[in-house]
């Protein structure tokens, strides 16, 4: 990881400061001062909900990590009804001076529970991890952390993930299918292709959030990285350093394409309000995009009419000569349906 960083420095084209030669890691050590008065240089970010299978292989995953700067890691358990919180509770009985416990009162959900979690966080930066993911790479904090440091138009330093399922099998090998570099906040608009386990960013974007981010059942992370791309740079490193699993009954995996394109679609029609206008037409165009794939898969399902009404929300995202014949097909199409279904009867 080291090697493969030094290297994505040079392709970077932003020369280091002086006295920013590679770490000195120490073989499994770890700063140990955090939660006792050390303000710590990472917080690390765990929600967990259900998650008494996962948990400690997360968390053994941070407590790994070779590093010579002090850490945090905040576990945030929403109510869960397995033995979650009494294993976040003995890991902070292990390691008080690192682990801190959020026990919530009542369920928060996923965009409450990051939310105030990160709020919590007291690192210059935080990295991100979901309780059933886990890091692969023991450099992987070490790494991100030197970015951060050596770049100050850097607001988030991302990496490779694998999707590998709960019996082990490797559903893809490494996400993203972009090339290691620096972006922008155009090919972040695009789409949302930080996954939130190999994430680390300045501590205090958070807080920039809008009151609309609560309203979304589960789109925790995309809005921070779009407001993270407003100041700085996304960097993306290349290396596979976390496994994202796919776990039955996840927000992610259990809900289907469907859902995920009508969350794109909402998160498009609200993220306008916090962007300059010179992005409003892009914002526009993907949005169209997501509804016209809605449109499709609704017509798929014989939901005619609400296959309609989103190709007819499709039509007119865009700008009005954008798209025009992918969204005029997918009107015609809808509509045509629908018109079948209800002369049948």
């Amino acid at each position: 990881m080291q090697l493969a960083m030094d290297q994505q420095l040079e392709r970077m084209n932003h020369p280091r400061p002086s006295g920013t030669e590679s770490l000195q890691l120490r073989e499994g050590s770890m700063a140990l001062d955090s939660v006792s008065g050390t303000t710590p240089t990472v917080s690390v970010s765990i929600t967990a909900f259900n998650a008494e299978r996962w948990l400690p292989r997360a968390l053994e995953s941070v407590l790994g990590q070779r590093i010579d700067f002090p850490i945090e890691i905040v576990i945030a358990d929403d109510c869960s009804q397995d033995s979650t919180l009494r294993i976040a509770r003995s890991y902070r009985e292990q390691h008080p001076d690192v682990v801190r416990v959020l026990e919530r009162r009542k369920n928060l959900g996923v965009q409450r529970n990051t939310y105030e979690t990160l709020n919590e966080c007291r690192g210059r930066y935080i990295a991100c991890l979901d309780s059933d993911d886990y890091w692969t790479d023991r450099e992987k904090l070490a790494a991100q952390v030197q970015v951060l440091e050596s770049d100050p138009l850097v607001s988030v330093c991302g990496t490779y993930v694998r999707w590998i399922t709960t019996d082990g099998e490797v559903k893809r090998g490494k996400y993203p299918d972009l090339s290691p570099g620096r972006y922008g906040l155009e090919e972040i608009l695009r789409h949302n292709f930080i996954p939130t386990s190999s994430v680390a960013f300045r501590n205090g974007i958070q807080r920039k959030l809008p009151p609309w981010y609560f309203d979304f059942e589960s789109l925790s992370d995309w809005p921070i990285w779009v407001l993270a791309a407003l100041e700085g740079d996304v960097v993306l490193l290349d290396g596979v350093t976390a496994d994202y699993m796919l776990t039955p009954g996840s927000s992610m995996t259990s809900r289907g394409e469907l859902f995920w394109r009508r969350m794109d679609a909402e998160f498009y029609e609200q993220i306008e309000s916090v962007l300059p206008a010179k992005w409003h037409r892009l914002v526009r165009a993907e949005k169209g995009k997501r509804y016209e794939s809605m449109a499709y898969l609704l017509r798929k399902q014989g939901e005619f009419t609400a296959s309609r009404a989103a190709a007819m929300k499709a039509f007119r995202a865009p700008n009005l000569v954008d798209s025009v014949g992918s969204k005029t097909k997918a009107l015609l199409a809808a509509a045509l349906r629908e018109m079948q279904w209800r002369m049948r009867g």
